[in-house]
């Protein structure tokens, strides 16, 4: 049997397996972490940082984010405090200066308290909040690879390799799917699929028994690869099986 740690949260003991991530901890505590970047299926990256809780395990406490913290000892942790509603709202106040127009953002800020960023910080009005959960999807989960971080600082930005069609990418939506702001969007259209922000065209193949446009080439082409399937299982779409 795996071992089990004691968590104390808000308050409340729970026990936890050795290498849980702190936030998922926190959530089977019931409690309310907020994160931007944290997917359970993709290694953490803690750049956000707005999960950040207050954590002791017996010497001081600290801030810590919460989902790059894994419970390896027994430890008390707060979710809530001034502290840490302090610390979000000016994590907040910069993500709304950088994306004014993002719904996920504004449901924060009306959360813990921000009324709009400071005209100083704002920039033109960028889509993008840098979690990379996109990026993350694209390399650990599909194993692709096509898209990456560009630029430091304000320039920062996610990108294809020399912004231009990256034939790597198998237009298989995961990075749209990811996406917490939406801002990537894909659509079909007379058998090719576009996925616009990384300039992807890929053909679509077409079901042999309703006629139906229903995957991209690519996407059963990789699929066939790494599972070691017959290319031609993919004839039929997923509605006619």
């Amino acid at each position: 049997m795996a071992e089990l740690i004691k968590v104390t949260i808000d308050g409340k003991e729970i026990r936890v397996p050795y290498d849980t991530p702190l936030i998922e901890a926190c959530r089977q505590a019931g409690a309310r972490v907020p994160t931007l970047c944290y997917n359970e299926n993709i290694r953490a990256y803690g750049v956000c940082r707005i999960c950040m809780v207050e954590a002791n395990e017996g010497r001081r406490t600290r801030l810590v984010a919460s989902c790059a913290y894994p419970v390896r000892r027994e430890i008390t942790v707060q979710t809530n405090t001034d502290r840490l509603r302090r610390n979000r709202a000016m994590l907040i106040n910069l993500q709304l200066a950088r994306c004014p127009d993002e719904k996920v953002l504004h449901e924060l800020a009306a959360e813990f308290g921000v009324k709009e960023a400071h005209p100083r910080l704002t920039r033109d009005h960028e889509d993008c909040i840098l979690c990379g959960l996109c990026v993350r999807t694209c390399a650990e989960v599909v194993g692709a690879s096509a898209i990456a971080f560009e630029g430091r600082g304000s320039q920062r930005r996610v990108v294809s390799p020399f912004d231009d069609e990256n034939p790597a990418c198998i237009a298989c939506g995961a990075c749209a799917f990811v996406c917490p702001t939406q801002c990537i969007k894909f659509f079909d259209e007379n058998g090719k699929r576009h996925v616009e922000r990384w300039h992807r065209v890929a053909d679509m193949l077409v079901c042999e028994k309703c006629g139906n446009y229903w995957l991209p080439d690519a996407v059963a082409q990789t699929y066939a690869r790494k599972m070691g399937l017959d290319p031609a299982s993919f004839a039929v779409c997923t509605n006619c099986r």
